[in-house]
């Protein structure tokens, strides 16, 4: 909201106005004082004065903005802070009223005890005509406490008292303005002061313009190293207005100005160090050491030096388990914040400054103050180093976080005091990518409880350990950002526990997210039932290490229960459960008749007919992981998706072998060398004896189901390999037996033309042998020529 510059001369005027009418001992004097006392009391911070209500539609225009009606109320103030502008029509309206005043004294309704409450309904009255008062006339400049300048016949007039409690008279003119000064002309008198009994031709004494005002403002910011930006000029040259004596303008300038070197975050100004990103900074710095267990011993004591371009910091050690009064200074140079705030990395920069300040800290380095503790320095010392490691593990943690591309999943795990969200706390959080890299890992210190024998057991983090670090809400908004950024959130039993927690911490997922509880979906996978007390079923829950010790997880270092090792477990269990390219029903079919084949022969004509059987399934996921075939499916997840693949293919009418099978087709049909007719070369067989080579004592194999079988190798299924032979012979044939026939040259053509499918040639082929056979004419030999080339 504008500030109402004129509000308090005016309030403390009309209040010393009043008082001296209360001091007089006559009905009209007091009726006077109570009634101003009322007309000051509405403006005053306990009256009901309110823009929102409308009180100050009456001032202006009301369609504006009650910025506008702010600013027209303080012209109003100013142009009121004369002793003219409400006790004459105060007195108007007691002369009005004077006959019915004189009855209620005459009838002692109205005395000097009972004034005051007879007063405020004759405000009412007052108010009404001094509301219809015009506002000061805008081409003026308004002042503080009533004063204005105005420009006649080119020359600047000043009007009013330099001091609201002064008597305005002719020997003694003032002016101070108190709008915005960027809405003035350069010519405008912002200060003025003359005494006319030393000078009565003329103003004489100090008066000075806006353009003199910015041009001194400007000397000043350049004395200390800013820019004069209009930023900066009009916030120096404000201050300059608001914090100088009112004659000494000018002499005090430069020195109220000379102190925005040392404290530039009272100015708020443009300058070497920009001061947004300088103030984002600090704030930053001062955070990012809270958060490890650091302190900015003194904020007052952080120094901006311009000339070296450096901002300095002291520094010091604020953990419960080293108890000391250590400090020490550290600083940062102007163009790495700038530099940083540009890419939105202040964070980042105050996390490396941290590091590697504590980095460097040594046992000689250490300087403490107050009673000496044997080996405290070295201590101090250590616990610097594990504030260094961890700044830098986090670093790497949000490098792997910007790492992510493609899709975002994310795992965690938590530990905690016990298992209530409301009673207990976080004890530790960790998240790791889909791959399980690390990308946050935090020990909180509680807020709810002191210790927790019961969980310790479990997870072994003592109330020792935890002291020193931060709480959950001085990481809440970096643990917000990870799951925000993340398109996919896995969790073990985390819809029961971990979720639970995070929204009794603050922490928000959105539903719309892809979420995983593994929990929930291996137990389907399994789909082992098992009977509750109340009688009902349910499947079987199983532990992490369950579900790990399945897909075969390898724990390292790490063990079950700590909250890293459990996230890295869980988007283990996640990428074994979702592979990136999953088996498709169809492709599994084959890899089961491939285990048939190996070690269930007899079943291999029949697959159907064993496919109820979880002990078998169970075998056959041990066979595919062992042979590396596919990812770790559980038997039910097998037996599901191979009787889908079998419905598929029913559908489709499509057939699949298992790979030996399709292998012996290979090795009896390729062959390195193409003139080589060895035992590779299926020309070195009939059709009949090729067919039994590769399929065994199957007698229903046929050209088609060689193909099939081919077609899964990769390789072009292959024709008839005695398909010119047969069209060689056809030839001949027509030569032979139908020369007289005029159609013979078109049937010849079409059997030798590479362009017709051979399929159709064959066909052709086939129909002129039988034809021979059964001594039909040409013409019905040929029919399928033609009918060919009229489709």
């Amino acid at each position: 909201m504008a500030e109402l510059k004129n509000l308090r001369p005016f309030l403390q005027y009309w209040d010393q106005v009043a008082n001296s009418y209360d001091e007089q001992v006559d009905v009209y004097s007091k009726l006077t004082g109570a009634i101003i006392h009322d007309w000051v009391y509405d403006y005053t911070k306990d009256g009901d004065l309110s823009v929102a209500n409308g009180d100050l539609d009456w001032i202006t225009d009301p369609s504006a903005t009650d910025e506008q009606k702010l600013a027209a109320f303080d012209q109003w103030l100013g142009f009121n802070t004369t002793e003219d502008a409400i006790v004459p029509t105060i007195e108007y309206y007691l002369n009005e009223h004077h006959d019915e005043i004189e009855q209620e004294i005459q009838n002692q309704e109205l005395t000097l005890e009972n004034v005051t409450d007879d007063s405020a309904e004759r405000y009412m009255d007052v108010l009404e005509m001094i509301n219809d008062e015009p506002v000061p006339d805008k081409d003026r400049i308004l002042g503080y406490a009533g004063s204005y300048a105005y420009k006649r016949d080119g020359e600047w007039q000043i009007q009013g008292s330099h001091n609201a409690f002064d008597e305005p008279d002719e020997q003694n003119l003032g002016y101070k303005f108190a709008g915005n000064l960027k809405d003035l002309p350069d010519d405008a008198p912002v200060y003025a002061f003359t005494n006319k009994a030393t000078a009565p031709d003329g103003f004489v004494g100090f008066i000075t313009t806006k353009q003199e005002l910015l041009e001194q403002t400007e000397d000043v910011l350049q004395l200390n190293g800013y820019p004069t930006t209009d930023h900066n000029l009009y916030k120096i040259a404000e201050e300059i207005l608001d914090k100088s004596n009112w004659e000494h303008t000018g002499e005090k300038a430069a020195g109220i100005a000379v102190n925005i070197s040392r404290y530039p975050e009272d100015f708020k100004l443009d300058g070497p160090v920009e001061n947004k990103p300088l103030e984002d900074y600090i704030k930053q710095f001062a955070s990012v050491a809270d958060r490890y267990g650091l302190t900015l011993n003194n904020m007052g004591n952080i120094a901006v030096d311009y000339d070296t371009q450096e901002v300095w910091f002291d520094v010091g050690l604020a953990v419960p388990s080293v108890e000391s009064n250590e400090s020490h200074f550290t600083y940062t140079v102007f163009n790495n914040v700038l530099e940083a705030a540009k890419a939105g990395k202040l964070e980042q920069l105050a996390m490396k400054q941290l590091a590697k300040d504590a980095e460097e800290m040594t046992p000689d380095s250490v300087k403490t103050f107050g009673a000496y503790e044997e080996d405290l320095e070295e201590r101090i010392a250590n616990k610097y180093q594990e504030i260094s490691a961890e700044i830098q593990q986090d670093l790497a943690d949000q490098q792997n976080l910007e790492k992510q591309t493609g899709l975002k999943v994310i795992g965690y795990d938590m530990e905690t005091t016990g298992l209530h969200p409301d009673q207990d706390d976080i004890l530790k959080l960790s998240i790791v990518d889909g791959d399980g890299n690390e990308l946050f890992n935090k020990f909180f210190k509680p807020t709810k409880k002191d210790e927790w024998p019961e969980a310790k057991k479990v997870h072994g983090i003592t109330p020792e350990i935890a002291m020193d670090h931060a709480e959950f809400k001085d990481w809440q908004e970096k643990v917000q950002q990870i799951f925000d950024q993340a398109d996919v959130i896995v969790g073990y039993n985390q819809r029961h526990f971990d979720d639970r927690f995070l929204a009794a911490n603050g922490i928000k997922i959105d539903p719309a997210k892809e979420n995983h509880d593994l929990m929930l979906e291996y137990a389907q996978a399994v789909g082992e039932p098992v009977q509750l007390k109340n009688g009902k079923t349910q499947l079987r829950w199983f532990k992490l290490e369950q579900a790990a010790a399945f897909y075969g997880h390898d724990w390292g270092a790490g063990k079950a229960h700590d909250s890293l090792a459990d996230a890295r477990a869980t988007a283990f269990v996640y990428q074994q459960m979702h592979p990136k390219q999953p088996t498709q029903p169809k492709e599994m079919v084959k890899e089961y008749l491939n285990y048939l084949h190996q070690y269930k022969p007899q079943y291999e004509n029949a697959p159907m007919g064993i496919s109820t059987s979880l002990s078998m399934f169970k075998e056959m996921s041990d066979y595919l992981v062992s042979e590396q075939r596919t990812p770790r499916y559980t038997p039910r997840q097998l037996q599901s998706m191979v009787r889908q693949g079998l419905t598929e293919l029913e559908q489709t009418k499509e057939t699949v072998y298992h790979d030996e099978r399709v292998e012996a087709v290979k090795d009896k049909i390729l062959t390195d060398d193409p003139t080589d007719t060895g035992g590779k070369s299926y020309a070195d067989e009939t059709t009949e004896d090729f067919m039994q080579t590769v399929f065994g004592q199957r007698l229903d194999v046929d050209f088609k189901e060689l193909n099939d079988a081919l077609k899964e190798t990769g390789i072009e299924p292959f024709s008839d390999p005695y398909a010119q032979q047969k069209l060689d012979r056809a030839a001949q044939v027509l030569k032979t037996d139908y020369a007289q026939d005029q159609s013979i040259k078109q049937a010849l053509d079409y059997l030798h033309d590479k362009k017709q499918p051979l399929t159709k040639r064959l066909e052709m082929a086939t129909s002129i042998m039988t034809g021979r056979q059964a001594q039909q004419p040409a013409k019905t030999m040929t029919k399928t020529h033609k009918s060919t080339r009229s489709r």
